[in-house]
């Protein structure tokens, strides 16, 4: 095949496959019913999966002439892992960007052409011999997935074409081998066409990163099965159409049981299963049909995922058995009516999240481990959906969406937002071209035709901001006529209303809860559904809980699905030689988003991001609600019994426990009980916390017994809430120098500076608390950027309160020698007519009461934060607190959270956010105990809770560092005590800040008291 030829098929929107098989389904097939059942891989399949030869170029032009032949020697070539992103492997380099298409600013390409100069191409050569267990059948190849366009020649001959990354291409090669070795050649281009169609928010890398494989065929083989399910009105009875396409004979018949439903997450087949129905259909010009009807269906949920297994057994004239394929069957049915989206006739509530298959390491390259990993942790913490953002998924994802339960939007990989993101819409795509409709609808098909029998699957996607249009439109009418079980889904038509009927469901993306609440009070058409909100971008996911509450009020809102579940960063050595998670730029790739790809509610690493603490709260199926005199329950669930779970309880004094307990609960779904338990609080002054939790009463595949996953708790507080102020045994002892003033007491010293106020010293039993009097006990308003502060340009916005925390102007400083000791009173001036003034008085035990005081200015910008911080020696890390925990919390992340005592350190503190920011806060604080090893320190409590964060390194030091690995050695750990800090919203992160209730307005006064208690 000629370069020019090969570079036309690139170009041309209209050629994007050759020779590839019509889509069928995802089944396997087998030679013996034993094996079918057995739960084991095809004997018939032939994983290629390995090292191969491995050539990178520039261009299609750079490619070796002839490197498909046979005769061509692959010497001195390099060899890649398959699968594998080519950029992981030492090929190229990784460039994230959003919007725009990766060539953008790199080479000139003119609208819906393909770059020439910059289109890497890998060249990959393999050996195989066909196993003797698959001669003398028909062979395929599959290509599970390759980004974004590939050519391949078997033995030299050319075999086929293919254009669409993310779902199988299949093909045909029998004629093309020979006995014994077979060289296979495929030529991976990065850029094609349909580069334009995938222009999804993700790193572009290229390569074969799904599996190759060849598979044997018999004579007689079923190329195709179609199950569709439906229920009675009841939502009790189930029936089955199944429709069975045959390639081969056009007589024989076809054998088949169903085993009864079971929930299989550990293993899709058991060993002994029940066999409750059987039958034989007659094969006509290859096609055979069954129907059957089973009553009191145990259904499928995401709750109670039931599965059936369809066995069925091939068997030509003679009734010799050709084939036998397993499948898994879950009856369930999805409805709209009334604009209320229904899932086996009750109303659906969605706690969804946005996956990207990806791995730190691997890119999108992902295996079983991390899909495994994936599926349990989203169990373990109270999703019940997934979007497949922005392109199907893996087969064996939706394996185990149907195993364990996870209702799923399986999306077209498709989107096109570089075509449109100027608001410039002459080339939008695929738009109204008529030369792009059959690519975009053979994407259409691929998915559905692969996926159509996945019970998990609820709703078709047609893709993601791609505008509108006619091709759309096609696309969803292509569903429609093919399956009309489930709805459509498209968001972008809500910029072009003309094109509505693109989608069933109401979408948008990061609308706020004010304006989800608009369309749900105007008498909504549709169900109205979130396809993303929440933008979990670094230190972010606030106000999820004013998202969470519609839920509750309006039945046309089905819920959404957080942005999004995974970091996309990148294992990179950085300039001390040590490994850490890059984020865009990070590779030379600019232009870039930088730190844009870092949206998850996880880590790249799959470690807990602390986000994870809000919305596993907000998720759970059951609110609990202590009270005085018990525990009201209420079921957010659909069709699950409390039966597998037990309640447990404490009450707690001041965070000790006073008494525990638990019992078992029954409950239906939906419902709402009492359990009754002795939660009175006792007449002793203090605060009485209630806590009640459902735990799992017995492990299960994704949770230990005894493990949490519902909480609530309620406070109540017996007398006032005061600290404790008794009066000072000893008599202060005022040291009063010619620059300084002291108070001295036993085993301690506390030093003033006159001129400026400064607490230059706290020495306790010899020991000094203060690291440098350049950062000593000092008025704070600034916080290291958030990335939701950086969309929001807070750092403009709020300049001068940065400027107020680093050189604040020192106007009057008044010490006066007062019954109970010393006090100093500093007046500071912020900024221009803005000032706050800030009073220490000491008592003769060295307990310190600080006050700082704010009034409040016109025209004055919010406060990122209003309170103190203090630099302390590095020895000093040990966190023990009283408040919200244990992770961080923030004024607007604060319903996951629990009331109790927790310890931590300062550099545990520091939450690895790819970009350091502001990190590390709890709210709701009673009192918190900061000391070195031996217990020497300080505790610091006030009337009414506050927030404190303690920290290796100053906000301002956080700020400039883009790498945590920029950030100094640890040296010292910063306390900052906190009236109040701004929230960190989460409606987007490219200019929503936080919302009203949780902003600290420049306009109004603040007074913030808070007592330090030396500890000796």
């Amino acid at each position: 095949m000629k370069r020019e030829e090969i570079k036309r098929h690139l170009s041309d929107p209209e050629f994007f496959q050759e020779n590839r098989m019509k889509p069928v389904s995802d089944h396997r097939w087998y030679e013996t019913e034993k094996e079918a059942v057995s739960g084991k891989e095809m004997r018939l399949r032939y994983s290629l999966n390995g090292r191969w030869r491995f050539l990178y170029v520039p261009n299609p032009d750079s490619v070796p002439d002839g490197f498909e032949k046979e005769s061509f020697s692959c010497e001195g070539w390099n060899t890649i892992p398959v699968p594998a992103q080519m950029e992981l492997s030492g090929y190229g380099s990784p460039v994230y960007r959003d919007t725009d298409y990766p060539w953008n600013g790199i080479e000139d390409v003119k609208p819906h052409e393909v770059p020439e100069k910059n289109n890497p191409t890998g060249c990959y050569v393999t050996t195989f011999s066909v196993p003797d267990r698959m001669k003398g059948k028909r062979i395929q190849i599959h290509f599970e997935g390759v980004e974004t366009a590939f050519h391949f020649w078997v033995n030299g001959i050319y075999a086929g074409y293919s254009e669409d990354s993310y779902t199988p291409a299949v093909f045909e090669i029998t004629d093309f081998l020979k006995e014994g070795e077979n060289r296979l050649a495929v030529e991976v281009s990065r850029f094609s066409s349909g580069a334009w169609l995938e222009d999804q928010d993700f790193w572009r890398m290229g390569g074969i990163i799904r599996e190759v494989a060849l598979t044997a065929v018999p004579d007689l083989h079923i190329r195709d099965i179609e199950v569709k399910t439906d229920l009675d009105i009841t939502y009790t009875n189930a029936g089955a159409e199944v429709c069975i396409l045959l390639d081969g004979a056009d007589d024989g018949e076809i054998c088949w049981t169903l085993a009864d439903g079971l929930i299989r997450m550990d293993s899709p087949f058991e060993k002994e299963e029940k066999e409750i129905m059987a039958g034989r259909a007659q094969i006509h010009d290859g096609r055979a049909e069954i129907s059957f009807e089973v009553p009191q269906a145990k259904l499928w949920s995401a709750e109670l995922p039931y599965l059936y297994r369809l066995l069925l057994t091939v068997c030509d004239s003679a009734g010799i058995i050709q084939e036998a394929v397993p499948y898994l069957i879950g009856f369930r049915k999805v409805e709209i009516k009334d604009a209320v989206l229904l899932f086996n006739g009750k109303r659906l509530r969605i706690n969804g999240v946005n996956r990207h298959e990806f791995s730190p390491s691997k890119g999108r390259a992902v295996g079983m481990e991390e899909m495994d990993w994936d599926i349990r942790f989203l169990k373990k913490n109270n999703f019940n959906a997934v979007r497949t953002s922005h392109y199907p998924n893996q087969t064996a994802w939706y394996d185990l969406c149907d195993r364990f339960g996870i209702y799923v939007m399986d999306e077209v990989n498709l989107e096109t937002h570089g075509t449109w993101h100027t608001m410039k819409f002459e080339h939008t795509l695929p738009g109204d071209f008529p030369q792009w409709r059959e690519a975009v609808i053979s994407r259409a098909e691929a998915m559905l035709e692969r996926d159509k029998n996945h019970a998990c699957i609820f709703c078709w996607s047609v893709g993601n901001e791609s505008w509108g249009g006619k091709n759309l439109y096609d696309m969803s009418m292509y569903f429609r006529e093919r399956d009309n079980s489930r709805p459509v889904h498209y968001e972008n038509v809500c910029h072009t209303p003309e094109w509505a009927g693109t989608t069933d469901l109401e979408s948008r993306m990061y609308a706020s809860p004010q304006k989800a609440e608009e369309y749900l009070k105007d008498h909504p058409e549709k169900p109205y559904v979130l396809c993303e909100y929440a933008h979990s971008m670094g230190n972010s996911t606030g106000n999820l809980d004013e998202y969470t509450r519609l839920l509750d009020q309006y039945p046309q809102y089905c819920g959404g699905f957080i942005w999004d579940y995974i970091d996309q960063a990148l294992y990179k050595k950085g300039p001390d030689g040590k490994e850490y998670l890059a984020y865009g730029g990070d590779f030379g790739d600019r232009p870039s988003n930088y730190a844009f790809c870092a949206d998850g509610v996880i880590f790249a690493d799959r470690t807990l991001s602390p986000k994870m603490q809000e919305v596993r709260y907000l998720y759970q199926p059951y609110e609990l609600i202590p009270e005085e005199d018990g525990i009201r329950i209420k079921s957010r669930q659909l069709f699950e019994t409390t039966a597998a779970y037990r309640l447990r309880w404490t009450l707690e004094k001041d965070g000790q426990v006073l008494r525990r307990g638990s019992t078992d609960v029954e409950m239906g779904p939906g419902e709402e009980v009492k359990i009754p338990c002795s939660f009175l609080a006792g007449d002793e002054p203090g605060e009485y916390v209630r806590t009640a939790a459902l735990v799992y009463k017995e492990s299960t595949p994704y949770a230990e017994e005894g493990e949490e996953f519902c909480f609530g708790q309620s406070v109540e507080m017996v007398g006032s809430r005061k600290v404790k102020r008794e009066e000072s045994a000893a008599e202060p002892e005022i040291v009063d120098g010619d620059f300084s003033v002291s108070v001295v007491g036993r085993g301690f010293r506390i030093t003033f500076e006159k001129d400026n106020g400064k607490m230059t010293a706290c020495k306790i039993d010899g020991k000094e608390l203060v690291y440098h009097i350049g950062h000593t006990l000092k008025p704070e308003f600034w916080r290291a950027p958030t990335d939701n502060d950086a969309g929001y340009r807070m750092a403009e916005k709020c300049a001068p309160w940065k400027t107020a925390s680093l050189y604040p102007k020192v106007n009057q400083v008044d010490i006066r020698k007062e019954k109970e000791g010393l006090e100093v009173e500093t007046t500071y001036q912020l900024f221009e007519g803005v000032t706050c003034t800030v009073s220490v008085l000491v008592n003769g035990e060295g307990t310190m009461k600080v006050t700082e005081k704010y009034n409040g200015f016109p025209n004055v910008p919010d406060l990122p934060c209003f309170g103190m911080s203090w630099k302390l020696p590095k020895e000093f890390s040990r966190v023990t607190w009283y408040g919200k925990g244990p992770e961080e919390t923030y004024c607007d992340r604060a319903c996951g959270g629990r009331i109790g005592v927790f310890q931590t350190t300062a550099e545990k503190g520091m939450t690895p956010y790819v970009r350091p920011q502001e990190c590390g806060n709890h709210t709701d604080t009673r009192w918190i105990e900061l000391t070195d090893q031996e217990g020497c320190g300080i505790r610091i409590e006030a009337d009414r809770n506050f927030d404190f964060s303690v920290l290796p390194y100053t906000c301002h030091e956080i700020e400039s560092a883009e790498h945590a690995y920029e950030l100094p050695p640890v040296y010292a750990s910063v306390l900052r005590i906190m009236e109040k800090q701004t929230g960190v919203g989460g409606d987007n992160s490219w200019g929503a800040w936080a919302h009203e209730p949780y902003l600290v307005k420049g306009n109004e006064e603040r007074t913030f008291t808070f007592y330090i208690r030396l500890l000796g």
